[in-house]
């Protein structure tokens, strides 16, 4: 499929449109940080700025990887449930003795093969791929329910020692771990013939078919990466608890899909970049920790985020209101 001439190859706009497209997010985050801060001066500590980012590693890996299957025009929803699956996994093993190294292998890997059956069933079935995900959303947390019969499992102290307790430079290494899976899937976004694929898969299925990419296997690829890190997401919110409750990750699924519309990928396909994503990650972070800095109930949260995603949304349009109305 041969790209428009007025696009990037992340399904972005050459020119001022591009620059308007990116810089929004990151001025809302400029100017959301801004006025916490003069509100509160303690934001600005290292010691709380440090807090902010680890904690928001789960979310970067899950929105990582969301943003993938948004941009192939998929969706996922069951990212919380296969988190907390993936954690449980995780935390069973090492009470049963198994080697730290076996057990963060088997909780991704089992999250990759949650991604497998929704790539496959959303391709050969024909189904859409919300209601696979939301199907498997149902399956992976009943699952977790059932093996634990209801309880958190405990006894992932060894795990919390790797996710917690050490440090380089100052921040946990999970930190430098999403760091660097984020860098790996940009670069396999915006500098690989997959990447490609993957954009021209989103934006147009059916062009891209008959220019010779394989989409079925892109949509396998992106949910397959995407259940991947969120298995990954699972062992470090495993490790940071020390624990593994069934009910973790609820509503993951929003907050993903949330970030990763408010750093730029549309709904439709064919657009979106990790570096965008993780500038909504790091706008819901901040106002988070705003609103506990300065009091206010967590309630009001989801108050503020909700006209963020419908703002973000309408922009898109505005920007590319022509595929929008063609997409009616």
């Amino acid at each position: 499929m041969r790209a428009d001439v007025d696009q990037t190859p992340d399904g972005r706009r050459r020119g001022p449109s591009r620059w308007a497209e990116e810089l929004a997010p990151l001025l809302l985050l400029l100017l959301l940080a801004g006025v916490i801060a003069a509100r509160e001066p303690t934001f600005l500590t290292f010691e709380n700025l440090r807090n902010v980012v680890t904690r928001s590693v789960p979310l970067g890996l899950t929105a990582v990887g969301q943003t993938v299957v948004i941009v192939c025009g998929q969706i996922d929803l069951s990212v919380g449930s296969v988190e907390a699956l993936a954690a449980v996994c995780a935390a069973m093993l090492l009470q049963a003795g198994c080697a730290l190294w076996l057990a963060v292998v088997a909780a991704v890997v089992l999250g990759g093969l949650c991604g497998w059956v929704n790539g496959l069933v959303t391709t050969k079935a024909r189904i859409p791929s919300f209601v696979v995900t939301l199907a498997m959303m149902g399956l992976a947390r009943g699952v977790a329910l059932v093996i634990t019969g209801g309880l958190t499992v405990s006894g992932a102290d060894s795990l919390k020692e790797w996710v917690v307790t050490r440090n380089l430079l100052g921040f946990p290494l999970p930190v430098y771990a999403t760091v660097g899976l984020a860098a790996a899937v940009s670069l396999l976004l915006g500098r690989t013939t997959i990447g490609r694929h993957i954009y021209a898969t989103g934006a147009n299925p059916t062009a891209a078919q008959l220019s010779g990419v394989r989409v079925d296997r892109k949509i396998i690829f992106a949910f397959v990466l995407s259940g991947a890190l969120v298995g990954a997401a699972g062992v470090i919110e495993c490790g940071r608890i020390a624990s593994a409750p069934p009910t973790m990750g609820a509503l993951l699924e929003l907050d993903a899909i949330a970030v990763a519309v408010i750093g730029g990928a549309s709904l439709l396909g064919g657009q979106g970049t990790v570096r965008g994503t993780l500038v909504g990650v790091a706008i819901m972070a901040v106002l988070r920790n705003g609103c506990n800095l300065l009091n206010i109930p967590n309630e009001w949260e989801k108050v503020v985020i909700a006209p963020l995603i419908v703002l973000a949304v309408l922009y898109d349009r505005a920007v590319k209101g022509r595929r929008w109305r063609g997409s009616r």
